[in-house]
């Protein structure tokens, strides 16, 4: 039997504006362009296992302005029954800078991401069990939740701490639990430094 994967998704609203540099503090500068796109990197990872044909389960939370991200979650074969609406919180948002290099910054509204409970992540594990698989972000509540259930129900853990806190070892944060931990250039130096 195919191994289930179940994504705690951060799921936003992509909001990607081109600028000539990333802005510095105090300064403005106008956008080149605007794009609107699906994301949360929850929402990414998800969608990235169903086209690989992983048998996905998304749990999450978004606004009803998020419906059409859910549906796009959707279309890549990922099951989204999990997926609660709230009306009174927002869906997140990245709103994310690019310069002409690619380079970028990114700053994040977490809004109905940070609405998960403990319940809601038992909920999404209740059918899981070994060689199963967790993905997950901070960009959510519950993680450290997520991750000690995840591993007493024997599943593997594959955890994206981003956005890192200040300092990732002392967080209280399981950092030991996962089998993959994936870090940009960026994170894995300021871990390196803790």
């Amino acid at each position: 039997m195919q191994p289930k994967v179940v994504s705690v998704a951060s799921i936003n609203i992509d909001e990607v504006y081109r600028v000539p540099h990333v802005v510095q503090p105090g300064e403005t500068v106008s956008s080149t362009g605007l794009q609107r796109s699906a994301g949360g990197k929850g929402a990414n990872a998800s969608v990235a296992a169903a086209r690989a044909g992983a048998q996905v389960y998304v749990a999450g939370k978004i606004g009803s302005d998020g419906l059409w991200v859910r549906d796009v979650i959707a279309s890549a074969g990922a099951d989204v029954s999990l997926v609660a609406v709230l009306a009174d919180t927002p869906t997140g948002r990245a709103v994310i800078q690019v310069d002409p290099r690619g380079e970028n910054a990114i700053f994040l509204f977490p809004g109905a991401n940070h609405r998960l409970t403990a319940d809601d992540v038992r909920q999404a594990l209740a059918q899981c069990g070994p060689g199963d698989w967790l993905l997950l972000t901070n960009e959510t509540t519950g993680v450290a939740e997520a991750i000690g259930h995840a591993r007493r129900c024997g599943m593997q853990v594959l955890w994206n701490p981003t956005p890192m806190p200040a300092d990732l070892v002392s967080s209280g944060l399981p950092l030991d639990l996962p089998d993959v931990l994936v870090l940009n250039e960026g994170e894995l130096l300021a871990l390196a430094r803790q």
